[in-house]
């Protein structure tokens, strides 16, 4: 389930505002921002389970090296959800260019909005191989159940995982998320099993069944084609998360207004 997650990375801290006597620049000169695997590497867990946009407004110094110091987040929607710590997280891969006065550097600031947007989903194409035997959708079944119930219980589950949301919704929110993957379980092995089947023989299975180590993975080609009801599968639980999560918490529009959008996802 959630097949797109990607991990938070760490969290920036300690952070205080830049100084209220650096000359604040309206349309700053950017010489560098994050690449979209930064910003995917900083997404927020729940967010992107969710599949939630979100946005941040960082207020930050910008130093005679260009790079982005003391920064802090003035504004996040929807508040809650880690965007202010995910942009803090991404604020040091800036790079703008400081205000100069007579050809020299003087101190400056800038206040910018960081945009967190989910990719656009691509479907694969159809897949088109064979469809395996009763005998054969067992056996894989099996394997996946006992992997299912794993990550319900491990520790890696969604039981522990660290969702990135606040403190104060976080049981909540990890209670949401427990719920719908309760009620997906049965969907989730089902497509589990299907894709296995199809890309693995029953020995390769077999043999992961023993030893508890997956066989080597297919071609990311083949692969995408044969999960297509996970794919769809995966969409309904966002789409669950998501309705269950902005009928108890606050799901602005956006994007938020700010001078400046500086990245996006």
């Amino acid at each position: 389930m959630w097949a797109r997650y990607v991990p938070a990375v760490a969290l920036a801290g300690g952070l205080i505002a830049p100084s209220a006597f650096a000359q604040e620049l309206a349309n700053p000169s950017w010489a560098a921002m994050p690449d979209g695997e930064a910003m995917a590497e900083a997404y927020p867990v729940f967010a992107y389970m969710a599949e939630l946009d979100g946005d941040v407004i960082l207020q930050c110094g910008i130093a005679a090296d260009s790079t982005l110091s003391l920064c802090r987040a003035v504004e996040a929607r929807p508040a809650g959800l880690g965007f202010d710590r995910a942009g803090l997280s991404v604020a040091s891969l800036f790079r703008a260019n400081p205000a100069r006065v007579d050809g020299e550097t003087v101190p400056s600031q800038v206040r910018f909005a960081v945009r967190f947007r989910m990719p656009a989903l691509e479907w694969a194409p159809p897949w088109t191989g064979p469809e395996p035997t009763p005998e054969h959708l067992a056996a894989a079944r099996a394997v996946v159940e006992e992997r299912a119930a794993w990550d319900m219980r491990g520790p890696e589950s969604f039981a522990t995982m660290d969702l990135d949301v606040d403190v104060d919704r976080e049981a909540r929110v990890r209670a949401i998320v427990l719920a719908v993957k309760a009620e997906f379980l049965e969907q989730e092995i089902e497509a589990g099993a299907l894709w296995t089947a199809r890309l693995f023989t029953p020995e390769q299975i077999a043999e992961a069944s023993a030893t508890g180590e997956d066989p080597p993975p297919p071609p990311d080609d083949l692969s995408a084609s044969a999960g297509d009801a996970w794919d769809r599968m995966g969409i309904s639980s966002s789409q669950r998360l998501r309705q269950l999560y902005c009928a108890e918490f606050d799901c602005p529009t956006l994007p938020l207004p700010s001078p400046h959008a500086a990245a996006d996802q």
